[in-house]
């Protein structure tokens, strides 16, 4: 709620994604955070919280997921169509006087898809540097994750011991001499995932 007042939108997603409860009210004036954020005149922050709302689940932190763009059929369908010489004319002369203002990126637009896709677990820029313990468990809001401690002790094994099956797959990595460094992800904002860095 301090979060919301103070208009931190990362902060607050962060919360969020960490299990923070968006439902959880003040005892002296009964608002909750979403609340407190329009009450405060918090826009961003409130827009925020729609969006995450919108799309609870960091989806490119799953390793089901796969960096297809929904809406690039249409798109390329549309530009493909044939037109008309009059309807050509138009866009041309529509191009040449318009005048382009800056504007917020469109909702699930290509902007979005691309850092969707260059944060996701099969981009290059990540799965060269580092390896997520819970590939199948991305980021959620309303879903409580475990702290960096708890993820070391339930799913990085020591030599000694055989790997056991879980919904996690597990990284031995002690045994090797390696530096550990932990760390946390990040994509839609300050989202916070658990990875281990290896540098050998």
């Amino acid at each position: 709620m301090k979060a919301a007042v103070q208009g931190q939108q990362d902060c607050v997603a962060a919360l969020l994604l960490a299990g923070a409860d968006l439902q959880a009210v003040d005892p002296i004036k009964g608002k909750t955070a979403r609340e407190w954020a329009a009450f405060t005149s918090r826009f961003e922050t409130t827009v925020r919280i729609r969006s995450l709302l919108r799309r609870p689940r960091a989806e490119q932190f799953s390793a089901m997921y796969r960096p297809e763009w929904s809406a690039l059929p249409e798109l390329v369908a549309k530009a493909l169509s044939p037109k008309s010489g009059s309807k050509r004319l138009l866009e041309k002369i529509r191009s040449t006087f318009s005048i382009s203002f800056p504007r917020n990126p469109e909702e699930d637009g290509v902007l979005d898809h691309m850092v969707r896709m260059t944060t996701s677990l099969a981009s290059p820029f990540v799965a060269t540097a580092c390896q997520t313990v819970c590939p199948n468990s991305p980021p959620e809001v309303g879903k409580s994750r475990l702290s960096v401690p708890e993820i070391l002790g339930k799913h990085v094994l020591d030599a000694d011991t055989e790997p056991e099956p879980t919904s996690c797959p597990s990284l031995a990595l002690a045994s090797r001499g390696e530096q550990e460094v932990v760390g946390a992800g990040a994509g839609q904002g300050s989202e916070s995932l658990g990875w281990v860095w290896c540098t050998h």
